[in-house]
């Protein structure tokens, strides 16, 4: 029973981490929307608590309604903070990206409060009651005082995140550590993963996707992350392979199935594997001249 179990526990988080890999936006979001509806419940139900304890009584939909609103532009502003993390990341030292998040914290506080006493007025006028913010100034500076903490929290947490995320994928460099970064790419790339070693082949490279200061390496259902900016990486490929088709995307030739337009006047690239990537205008004319 004991190696039975032994052997049921690695295969179990072998095919979470699968999961995760292959679903990389459903495991996120999926977080996200539990932590906003825990976090919700416990402070909503705290503050409600609390007012009955001093012989206060609250009607619960108004604690629902502030924690809600809160947590409901948090999570707005998730996604967007994601993608700026990343472009920091991919442009600027580590200093210039403690400046440029001291700007963005004062954006993101300035959106956070506006939209949650937005949607606490609407809130309480569909109850009949009326919502008073108190004083502006005053009530501003209490707010980003916690959203200072919140944003803090919010860079920690998603950079935590992404990086957990590319070492469960790998990360893919040069076999030579001193190979320069404007010759041709080899034949192979080397993975490290995991604590682990081992060989890519170019050739089998599907696609290539921007993603901040990474370039994902897709092998069918495998992603690999490079420290690569694209216009770099679409240098060092084969040009009589690889294409570049949209300022995000570069295709394998060999691993395209069939071209169709759009009614905007794109099209779609979709490949054996079954993926559909965009093609767009500026890259039109050289990608159906390589594919003639």
């Amino acid at each position: 029973m004991i190696n039975n179990q032994g052997k049921t526990q690695p295969a179990t988080r072998e095919r979470i981490k699968r999961h995760f890999l292959a679903h990389p936006r459903l495991w996120s979001t999926s977080l996200v929307l539990i932590w906003a509806l825990l976090n919700t419940a416990l402070l909503a139900t705290t503050a409600w608590m609390e007012a009955q304890r001093m012989g206060k009584p609250l009607p619960l939909w108004e604690p629902i309604c502030w924690e809600a609103t809160s947590i409901f532009m948090i999570v707005l502003c998730i996604w967007p903070i994601a993608w700026w993390i990343r472009f920091l990341q991919s442009r600027y030292s580590l200093g210039a990206q403690l400046a440029f998040h001291g700007a963005a914290l004062v954006l993101f506080s300035v959106v956070h409060v506006g939209g949650m006493v937005g949607l606490r007025i609407l809130c309480y006028r569909a109850m009949g009651s009326h919502y008073d913010f108190g004083d502006p100034a005053y009530e501003f500076l209490y707010e980003f005082r916690k959203d200072a903490m919140s944003y803090l929290t919010l860079v920690v947490v998603i950079s935590g995140y992404q990086f957990i995320a590319r070492r469960l994928q790998g990360e893919a460099s040069y076999v030579d550590e001193s190979e320069q970064s404007s010759a041709p790419l080899p034949d192979r790339l080397l993975v490290r993963k995991l604590g682990k070693e081992f060989l890519i082949n170019v050739a089998d490279i599907e696609w290539v996707e921007a993603s901040g200061n990474y370039a994902n390496l897709h092998l069918g259902s495998r992603v690999y992350p490079m420290r690569i900016t694209m216009a770099k990486l679409e240098r060092q490929l084969p040009c009589s392979l690889f294409k570049r088709i949209h300022r995000s995307f570069i295709v394998n030739l060999s691993a395209v199935d069939h071209l169709q337009p759009t009614e905007f006047g794109d099209y779609v690239i979709t490949l054996k594997s079954g993926a559909n990537l965009p093609l767009s205008r500026r890259y039109r004319d050289d990608f159906r001249a390589a594919m003639q």
